[in-house]
């Protein structure tokens, strides 16, 4: 069923009364200018909302998580929102009619029109889980799990305290990561750039003159010239055709890896060290989280596959096909690349305690811990590396400059 923005007025207000404005689900735009007007309001203005068209295949994929990833505070918001409602008697769809109509820093239309959406799906007699999964760009199979299970079992509002923490764990480290690399790759970017206009702009007026006066031209200067004027005409083709390249190879070990050990064992021992343990982290949270809930072992980590690397997420969907063989948990994490022995022992430990949620969680925050510490070491290396970078690029453009001045100098004297 399309989605409708509209503006309308009061049909019998007796003072001037500000406009509203909002979204809508109808089949027409008749049938939406009806509903309207039974309940009091004369359209102002009325039309149909775009719907933004996904990728398909794993290219879609890609752009989903990336979505969801920018939407970790918002959703954060809503479900802290949902919860708070639902704790103070409110029933769910006038809990979502008042966090639609919220207005807030974090409000955008995008957001309006996902929980109208939602709203509208659940009065059409969709659950809760089955409406949130008709939009992926917004939430994964982990929360429409996590949502079913929550209702299921009569604790939905502490299901979504306890999501709206997962949202705010997952991106803590991830602005970790991100921090520690920004810095770096600022320095190469402008240490590059500074090359390129320098190759560009300035040694082709010396190697004219070079030319002119009937002087070979020094070779680092040719080469340092037609590197940046390839860069400054092509880089942009260059660019595309490696990330297309990335893209292809990816896809082909995905395949590859997906009925190969070898070859997920292979990826797994070439993944550095601070990714697995992060990867690790998330993949403990996030079997916490739904363990917690209600959702059994098997399916928790089929769902935990779906949001973990390449190789990570080939052992943990061979993990669930053994759990259902009836081994164990800390049986079936044994991949001595992701989980230390340490890991395996504590699992065990919880399971035989019969305290396994909280193991995992515990597991989780040492794990990230350990990351966290990792990152600094990694910043304080990348830092001092992308100021030496920046000093060979502009010390080789510099010298490549300065050779030609010397060669016209031997010619005048």
């Amino acid at each position: 069923m399309p989605m409708w923005r509209y503006t309308v007025v009061a049909v019998n207000a007796q003072d001037a009364v500000a406009p509203r404005r909002g979204e809508m689900m109808a089949e027409s735009a008749a049938e939406a200018r009806a509903a309207l007007l039974r309940i009091g309001w004369q359209v102002v203005d009325l039309h149909r909302t775009r719907k933004s068209h996904d990728l398909p295949g794993p290219m879609g994929e890609l752009w989903r998580r990336h979505l969801r990833a920018r939407r970790r505070d918002a959703k954060a918001e809503i479900y802290e929102g949902l919860g708070a409602l639902l704790e103070s008697g409110l029933p769910l769809l006038e809990c979502l009619d008042v966090l639609r109509d919220e207005r807030s820093g974090w409000t955008n239309r995008g957001r309006q029109v996902m929980m109208a959406e939602w709203r509208a799906a659940m009065h059409g007699g969709a659950g809760p889980a089955q409406a949130l999964g008709r939009h992926p760009a917004w939430f994964d199979t982990i929360d429409c799990a996590m949502i079913e299970a929550g209702e299921r079992g009569g604790m939905l509002p502490t299901v979504l305290r306890q999501m709206a923490q997962r949202q705010q764990r997952s991106g803590h480290l991830s602005h970790q990561l991100m921090t520690a690399l920004a810095y770096p790759a600022i320095i190469t970017v402008a240490a590059g750039g500074v090359a390129i206009f320098l190759s560009v702009r300035v040694l082709p007026d010396l190697t004219d003159l070079l030319t002119s006066a009937r002087v070979e031209v020094p070779a680092l200067t040719r080469a340092v010239m037609s590197v940046g004027q390839l860069a400054a005409h092509w880089g942009w083709a260059i660019i595309l055709i490696g990330v297309i390249v990335l893209l292809l190879a990816m896809l082909t070990w995905r395949r590859a890896i997906a009925g190969s050990d070898r070859l997920s064992e292979l990826l797994s021992a070439a993944t550095p060290s601070v990714f697995r343990r992060w990867a690790t982290a998330r993949l403990a949270q996030t079997l916490s989280d739904l363990l917690r809930t209600g959702v059994p072992a098997v399916e928790a980590l089929r769902l935990a596959a779906a949001t973990a690397p390449l190789a990570l997420a080939h052992i943990v969907r061979s993990a669930a096909d053994k759990i259902e063989q009836g081994r164990e948990l800390p049986e079936v994490l044994a991949d001595p690349h992701w989980f230390s022995p340490q890991f395996q022992r504590l699992l065990h430990s919880g399971l035989a305690a019969g305290e396994l949620e909280d193991t995992l969680q515990r597991l989780a925050q040492r794990e990230e811990n350990r990351t966290e510490r990792q990152l600094k070491r990694l910043a304080t290396l990348l830092e001092p590396a992308a100021i030496l970078v920046l000093a060979t690029l502009v010390g080789t453009v510099v010298l490549a400059a300065v050779l030609p001045l010397t060669r016209l100098q031997e010619v005048i004297h």
